[in-house]
């Protein structure tokens, strides 16, 4: 990997992880006390979806994490390495956790009947490109495992 593509890669994640702290806390807060103040009737709902939203948030923050960690092995050399396989396990948890996120929000809204007609849409879109890419990134973990045992192997040979 070139020094370029491994700066650049660095520079989206520090962006992207800063965007999306600054929805945490200013975004996301603002725009559920605009909805708990134009739907008093599910004000209730105000510090749960705050909550929720930013653990979502969270959980793509761990993955730029992950991702930043996965760059660096790379650049080093050193990505065939058993410790690669506890970054690579983090990005899929987090990836579940916030399909699983996604899903008690959505049972959530259904069952207070906070529900808009176009809510369904993200729901659906945010399950299935996160159930998607969690399974993705198992199909990922298991060809790094076989690289490294090839590796494992070859190293043995040489």
């Amino acid at each position: 990997m070139s020094r370029w593509s491994v700066f650049t890669v660095r520079v989206l994640v520090v962006l992207a992880f800063a965007l999306i702290l600054l929805f945490q806390v200013l975004v996301v807060p603002s725009i559920i006390a605009q909805s708990a103040y134009m739907y008093p009737m599910f004000a209730y709902l105000q510090v749960p979806a705050i909550i929720g939203s930013v653990m979502l948030l969270a959980c793509g923050q761990v993955v730029l994490v992950c991702v930043w960690r996965l760059v660096d092995l790379v650049a080093e050399g050193r990505i065939f390495d058993r410790r690669a396989f506890a970054w690579v396990d983090t990005v899929i948890v987090a990836l579940w956790a916030a399909v699983g996120l996604i899903i008690v929000g959505a049972v959530v809204v259904n069952v207070t009947g906070a529900t808009g007609p176009g809510l369904f849409y993200p729901i659906i879109i945010g399950v299935v490109f996160g159930t998607g890419a969690a399974l993705v990134m198992g199909i990922m973990r298991r060809l790094l495992h076989q690289a490294t045992d090839l590796r494992g192997e070859l190293d043995e040979v040489v």
